[in-house]
């Protein structure tokens, strides 16, 4: 973390910052959006972006929160495509959020989280954990289900005892209770994205086995930029995919990924970006 400082926060250039991923209560997250705008001003930020799953409700409420402290909402969505037998994501920047076909078509896929979690809620039943999913459901809120809500519900009734244990134990690929979602190919996530004016990045690229060749594929496809900068790369990997956007031409985002604690630290403020990178960001499109 200490040479993402070094970088950015003490160089005399930088003025103004960003933090271009962070989840809300809307998808996964949390923090509401007023709670993020609130944590995003306390931390020096400029401008962040709402990057929910499957999941454009807490932009509103985060731009409006957001012109009390001069704060800058980019309107974003990340979306879940396949390769191979790998979940992948693609991040979305500056997509026309209030069209009401976009809504529309996300709400199908947002009902089609539901019934994934139905069925993982039976698995679990006959596993000996017995949730409910009204209380999935009610944990999820107004935002996309997921599994991190399935895991609070587990942690709630006692059956694990950690939220991490809800993954190794019932809810992680391959283990009882997993349920692949229904997503998207990479082209036609990209192809979404694009076709209601946004800007398609490919989110948190190291984190995939066979990074490199799922990598090339998304390039391949019409990603248009790489999520550089995060608090899990190293200065190596930092090079390896700046290296990859100077050859290909493509633009370089990043963020925290926050989730609100919900993985441990809640993460708003540990990586600073600068500004230029939301002005290279309105440049492409």
């Amino acid at each position: 973390m200490d040479f993402f400082k070094k970088i950015f926060s003490t160089s005399s250039k930088v003025s103004k910052y960003c933090d271009l991923h962070i989840h809300t209560t809307y998808s996964d997250g949390l923090l509401s959006p007023g709670d993020v705008v609130s944590l995003a001003h306390k931390h020096g930020l400029d401008a962040i972006a709402i990057v929910d799953h499957d999941a454009i409700g807490g932009i509103e409420p985060a731009i409006e929160a957001a012109k009390k402290l001069n704060i800058e909402v980019i309107p974003a969505v990340e979306l879940s495509c396949i390769v191979g037998e790998t979940d992948v994501h693609v991040i979305g920047y500056y997509i026309d959020y209030r069209n009401k076909k976009l809504v529309q078509i996300l709400k199908e896929i947002q009902k089609k989280r539901i019934e994934r979690a139905k069925l993982m809620v039976e698995r679990l039943k006959k596993q000996g954990a017995k949730v409910e999913l009204e209380r999935v459901l009610e944990l999820a809120g107004e935002g996309t289900v997921g599994r991190p809500h399935i895991a609070q519900a587990l942690l709630e009734e006692g059956y694990i005892s950690s939220y991490d244990e809800a993954f190794w134990r019932y809810i992680g690929y391959h283990c009882p209770a997993y349920v692949p979602k229904e997503k998207l190919k990479p082209q036609d996530a990209i192809k979404l994205i694009k076709d209601f004016g946004g800007i398609p990045v490919l989110a948190h690229p190291m984190s995939y086995n066979g990074h490199h060749q799922i990598i090339l594929y998304l390039i391949e496809t019409g990603i248009q930029g790489l999520e550089v900068w995060r608090c899990e790369h190293t200065e190596e990997d930092i090079k390896y995919l700046t290296e990859l956007t100077q050859k290909h031409g493509l633009l370089k985002t990043g963020g925290t990924d926050c989730h609100g604690g919900r993985k441990g630290k809640i993460l708003i403020g540990e990586l600073k970006l600068p500004y230029e990178i939301v002005k290279e960001l309105k440049d492409a499109r």
